[in-house]
Formats: C-alpha cells, sequence, structure tokens
C-alpha cells in the first residue's frame, strides 16, 4: 500500500482506463457520474486530512485509494461521454455538400478516400468520404463541393467479421458520402494541419529528388513519416506475413532512435545541454506531428520529454512510471487513443520489454560486441512479443511464425536506414548534390531489406497460424503471461495458485465455446456482392454451398470463430434442400419451376414480377441478395410489403443467418 501512496499514479490511470471502459460500454447519466465524482473528491480531501492526523496510517491508506477510484473513475467516463457526443445528420436525403478536407486516405482501384469535415453543419462533423479517382487527389485543406448520397457507416456484413463502423465511431465519424460525379474544388482552409502535411509533402519531395525509385521512396514515407498510401503492396504483404509490420508504421522505437541520434550528434559538437535540450523538444514536437499524432508516437515522445523533465529536475526516473504517466496525460487529453490498436500493442509492448526482459536477458547476453547486438535484438524482439501476443491474436487472429527470423533482419536495417535517411535529409539544406552522394549507398541498403524479407516469404510457406480469441480469453491469456514471469521475480505459493487459475479459467472459456460450437447449427448466406455462398453447419462440420471452392475473409474468420478445422465444398444449384426446407435461387435469367419453395433468394437482379412470384412459388420468405440493385430493392419492397410477404434485404442488414432451431413460416418469424 505504501507503493500506491508513493506513487498515486497508478491507481490514477487505472480507474481513468475503468472509467473510459465504463462510457464507451454503460450510458450512465451525466448527472450521477458528476455526483460520484464531488463525492469522492471532498471523500478524499476528508482523509487526506485524517492521514495527516493519523500519520498516513495503512488503513485509512486503502480508503483513500477507494476516494481516488471513485474520483478517476467518474472522471474518465464523462471524459468519454463530452468527447464522443454524436452529431446527428437529420436531413440524408440530402445530395449536395460542401467538405473540407481532413486526412487523406489511401486510395482503391475505383475512388479515393478521405476524412472530411462537411461544412454544411455548424458543428462540422468528420465523415468518410469517396468519390471517383478520375478526379484529381484531393490534398488536406482543399474545400470541395460535390453531389452523392449520405448514410450512416453500415454495420459489418458478415459474422464475425471486422468491424468499420466501431473502428470509425472511435474517429468521431459516423456518417459516409459516395459520389460518382465530378467534385469541383472551391477554395482552400488552411489551418496548422494543413501546413503540417505540406512541409510534409515537401520533405517527402526531396527524397525523389535524390534520386529514389518509385518503391523506395514509398517504403521512406511509410518509415519517415508514417504515411502507406504509396507503399508499395508486395513489400506491405511481406512484411505482414512475417509479423514485422510494426516496422512499417512510425512507432516508439523510431522516435527513440531518431532522438539517440540527434542527442548524440548534437553532444559530438560540443552543444551546451540546455541547447540539445532545446532542439530535441522542437524535433519531439515537430516529428509528433509530422507522424499523424499516432498514438504509439505521441506515447514514446512524452515519455522522452518527462525523462528529460525528470533530469533536469534531478527526480529518479523510472521507465514504469514515466510510461504510466504518459499514457495518463494522452488519455486525459484524447480517451479515444485507448481504444487505438497501435496505442494498445505499443504499450503493452514496452511493458512487457520492461518487465520481461531482465528476466530473459541473461541467455542473450554474449561476450562478442556484434554478436551482442543481434542476440539483443532477439531477446528484446521476444520479451516484446510475450506481452503483445495475445492481443495480437484477438485483433489479427493469427500468430507470425517467422517474427524473429523478420526482426533480426528488418530492425537493423530498418533502424540504419531511418537514421541514413533522417541525415540525408538534414543535410540535402545544406547541400542537395552532397546529400545525394548517399543515395546509393542507402538504395541498396534498402533493397538489401526488400529482397532479405522476399526470400524469407518465399522460402517459407507456413508463416502464420490461424487462431480465434474472443477478449475475455485475450485477457486471461495476457494476465496468465505476465503473472508466469512475475513468478520468477520472487517464486511464492500464492503465485503458483494464480496461474492456476487462471490456466482454469482459460480452459473453462475454451471448452465453453467447444461446447456451444457442438450444440448448435445454423444456415448463413454470406454477404458478398460478386458471389453466392451458402454455410451449413452443423456443430463442428462446416458445408459450404458456392461456385468457387476458395475462401473468402468472411468464410475464415467464420471458421476461425468456431474453431472449424476441416470443410466441405459443394457446387451450388439453383435449388436445393437444407434443414428440411426448399431453397430456390433466382438470378438474372428470371426463370424457376412454378412449385413451391420455402425460401427464395433473388440474385443478380432477376427480371420477375413479385406478384406472380409470389402466387406461383407460395415463399415463406423472400431474401435480396446484396448483389441487386437498390432501386430494385425498394420496388419489391412495396410489393411484398403490400402482399405481406416476410422478406430479408442483405444490403441493409448484411449476410442471412437461421438457427436450425429457428422456424421459417409465413408470419415472418426466423
Amino acid at each position: 500500500m505504501t507503493k500506491v501512496v508513493k506513487y498515486p499514479i497508478y491507481p490514477i490511470t487505472f480507474a481513468y482506463v475503468n472509467g473510459i471502459f465504463i462510457g464507451l460500454n454503460f450510458k450512465l447519466p451525466v448527472v450521477l457520474m458528476i455526483c460520484f465524482a464531488i463525492l469522492g473528491f471532498f471523500l478524499l480531501i476528508y482523509l487526506h486530512k485524517k492521514q495527516q492526523k493519523y500519520s498516513f496510517k495503512s488503513s485509512l491508506s486503502l480508503f483513500n485509494l477507494w476516494a481516488i477510484y471513485f474520483v478517476f473513475i467518474s472522471l474518465g467516463s464523462l471524459s468519454y461521454h463530452f468527447h464522443n457526443q454524436k452529431i446527428e445528420i437529420e436531413n440524408l436525403s440530402q445530395t449536395e455538400f460542401t467538405i473540407k478536407v481532413n486526412e487523406v486516405l489511401k486510395s482503391n482501384t475505383y475512388s479515393h478516400r478521405i476524412y472530411a469535415k462537411l461544412l454544411d453543419y455548424k458543428e462540422k462533423p468528420l465523415i468518410l468520404v469517396s468519390f471517383s479517382n478520375q478526379n484529381e487527389k484531393p490534398k488536406e485543406g482543399s474545400v470541395y463541393k460535390l453531389i452523392g448520397s449520405i448514410k450512416e457507416i453500415p454495420e459489418s456484413r458478415n459474422l464475425h467479421d471486422f468491424s468499420y463502423k466501431d473502428y470509425l465511431a472511435q474517429k468521431r465519424i459516423h456518417y459516409q458520402i459516395h459520389s460518382n460525379q465530378k467534385v469541383f474544388k472551391i477554395g482552400e482552409q488552411k489551418d496548422l494541419l494543413t501546413f503540417i502535411d505540406e512541409l510534409r509533402g515537401s520533405l517527402i519531395n526531396r527524397f525523389l529528388d535524390l534520386g529514389y525509385d518509385a518503391k523506395t521512396n514509398g517504403f521512406i514515407e511509410a518509415l519517415l513519416f508514417g504515411k502507406k498510401n504509396n507503399l508499395d503492396n508486395d513489400v506491405y504483404e511481406q512484411f505482414k506475413d512475417l509479423g514485422i509490420l510494426h516496422v512499417l508504421a512510425v512507432s516508439g522505437m523510431h522516435v527513440v532512435v531518431l532522438f539517440g541520434t540527434i542527442r548524440y550528434s548534437l553532444r559530438l559538437f560540443g552543444i551546451p545541454n540546455k541547447l540539445v535540450n532545446f532542439f530535441l523538444i522542437v524535433f519531439l514536437v515537430v516529428f509528433v506531428l509530422l507522424a499523424g499524432l499516432s498514438g504509439s508516437v505521441v506515447r514514446a515522445a512524452l515519455m522522452c520529454l518527462m525523462a528529460m523533465l525528470g533530469t533536469a529536475l534531478g527526480s529518479r526516473k523510472e521507465t514504469a512510471n514515466l510510461m504510466v504517466g504518459s499514457m495518463f496525460l494522452i488519455l486525459l487529453i484524447e480517451p479515444n487513443y485507448l481504444f487505438d490498436v497501435g496505442f494498445q500493442l505499443s504499450y503493452l509492448a514496452v511493458f512487457s520489454i520492461v518487465f520481461c526482459y531482465p528476466i530473459i536477458q541473461p541467455f542473450f547476453k554474449t561476450e562478442n560486441v556484434v554478436l551482442n547486438f543481434f542476440t539483443e535484438i532477439i531477446g528484446i524482439s521476444i520479451a516484446a512479443q510475450i506481452g503483445v501476443f495475445p492481443l495480437s491474436i484477438f485483433y489479427f487472429k493469427q500468430i507470425p511464425l517467422l517474427f524473429l527470423i523478420g526482426n533480426i533482419i528488418a530492425v537493423p536495417l530498418t533502424n540504419l536506414l531511418l537514421i541514413g535517411w533522417f541525415l540525408q535529409l538534414i543535410v540535402s539544406f545544406i547541400s542537395m548534390n552532397f546529400a545525394s552522394l548517399f543515395t546509393v549507398v542507402l538504395s541498396f541498403a534498402a533493397k538489401l531489406c526488400f529482397n532479405g524479407i522476399e526470400i524469407i516469404s518465399t522460402i517459407f510457406s507456413n508463416k502464420l497460424y490461424l487462431v480465434h480469441f474472443n477478449l475475455l480469453q485475450a485477457i486471461l491469456l495476457t494476465c496468465l503471461v505476465f503473472c508466469g514471469v512475475w513468478y520468477f521475480y520472487k517464486k511464492t505459493a500464492s503465485k503458483i495458485i494464480c496461474i492456476f487459475v487462471l490456466i482454469v479459467s482459460f480452459q473453462a472459456i475454451s471448452i465453453y465455446r467447444i461446447i456451444q460450437t457442438q450444440k448448435s447449427s445454423e444456415i448463413v448466406l454470406i454477404s458478398y456482392f460478386n458471389r453466392l455462398i451458402f454455410l451449413n453447419r452443423e456443430g463442428e462440420k462446416l458445408q459450404i454451398f458456392a461456385t468457387k471452392d476458395t475462401l473468402i475473409n468472411a468464410v475464415q474468420n467464420y471458421k476461425l470463430y468456431h474453431g472449424i478445422e476441416k470443410i466441405a465444398f459443394d457446387s451450388l444449384s439453383n435449388s436445393f434442400e437444407l434443414n428440411n426446407k426448399k431453397w430456390l435461387i433466382v438470378d438474372s435469367l428470371g426463370i424457376y419451376p412454378k412449385r413451391q419453395f420455402d425460401v427464395v433468394v433473388l440474385y443478380q437482379n432477376p427480371a420477375i414480377h413479385p406478384e406472380r412470384l409470389a402466387k406461383e412459388l407460395k415463399p415463406c420468405l423472400v431474401i435480396f441478395h446484396s448483389n441487386n440493385y437498390q432501386n430494385k430493392i425498394d420496388d419489391w419492397i412495396l410489393y411484398f410489403d403490400k402482399l405481406k410477404i416476410p422478406y430479408y434485404d442483405m444490403r441493409s442488414k448484411g449476410a442471412f443467418v437461421c438457427d436450425y432451431n429457428s422456424e421459417i413460416n409465413c408470419s415472418g418469424v426466423l
């Protein structure tokens, strides 16, 4: 308890984080949370005075801890509430919009994609906008007029798919605009972010002037500035398969490497410490802005600043204290950072290195300086991976099998390239000709990195092990990992009991999931634009009816979620029977047998007359596949509403799911 009193940042941060989670999952009245905060605050003052009177007795410290918890859990919940008030757009029939580009995303085959502010509203809500890539590529700060349609961000289309709606909600984006027509640029509204984007663009262009090819320049752009818009797809996929994608994201590691390089270089020239600290602070602020305020970069920069402050004040600086303190400050300003995957993995990796590496370090220590450099990379990579792999499985559903080999090649080379390109950029402002002399060497090092990763990716066919954990399993496994490491610091019986309880709990949840899968059976019609795919699952047996025997992401996610090892592919005919129900697919030809079917699927915009179809087939349910045009579906809905025949619109609702125990009848009950 004395440690809690000595370092109150730990219970404060823990309570504040809990408050943010409560704000996310429970919509508690604001007045109630304010009352809790005020009550806890006065209780904290009262207990503090009592502690002063009784010389900080431990019994009072426990009550003091609870008071801190009440205050900051309330503040966390209130902070999340006030930062995430949804701006409702009532007129969804609006077709003309004025937008200001806030951030440019990577374009796809057909469209440019951006985050933009909707200037038609006083609150200027942030929205997702996509328009034809026949238009010029947008720039941050540009103001456009466009004609299109606006709607809410839809839910995920299929079971267990990544929820883009939830992801954008954490960025306070709830609506999207899509336009197929030409957009018109009507002006610019420049601000700090626009200035930063222009500065970033001019710095990136300097590397083009230095003679780098497009592939290498895209790599530089990702490594130095955190922008992957122009990153080569093959490079991205190879780094992803090897589990070293973190190398391509501007992260805390990059900040620390450049921070150390600048400090060493300035001190080498005999510059006074105060001036060195000034340059370092300027660098950290500029670099954070250039990196787009990435959570991991903000964390690393803030930790560096706090360490510098601690050194200047002569106080003891511990990495764990700096880490927790920086987390609290960041979440105090922006609570939504807590839900950023990079932010979570970054903190977990640092904590894992600080906590786990001292235990395994003796196994990676050698007398040889050169060999020691590589063994330390291996040790640190293992330590970081130990902490983050449960959460990585939860988010990415995979375990990279070659992360050690990938890190041994990529980390040293990318660190050297990062330092080299950073110094080359600085030198280019003095002399472009002199700076360009280093292009040949750095280009060779970059190609060496690309080729090394490509060779490993080619040699090993099995690069990933796919697995699925739910959130509770990920939390329990994370606790188990750190509890196991904690045991080696000081071996006690209580820690063994704790490890045993965690193992049993994890196994119990895993067994429960298996039992639930074995007990249930269902039919799923996957929502996929160009394909018709039926899943028929009876317990752990999965049968796929499709025109091609290939696994798309939606099927792969479904298979992983239920822990299904083997699947059977069958060809799909226009009429078949599943679970004693007769199914019929009516495709673009619009031809069908004139007899009764329980379920009719309309696919590829068939030219049918709804009244005639209803009379001849007498369906209990009609399903509109997401492949159909929206205007067709709207017409069908009018008819089937009139005929009082139940229907299911996959375009708006996503995948169709029917449990074996449910009944499909003419009342529309599923």
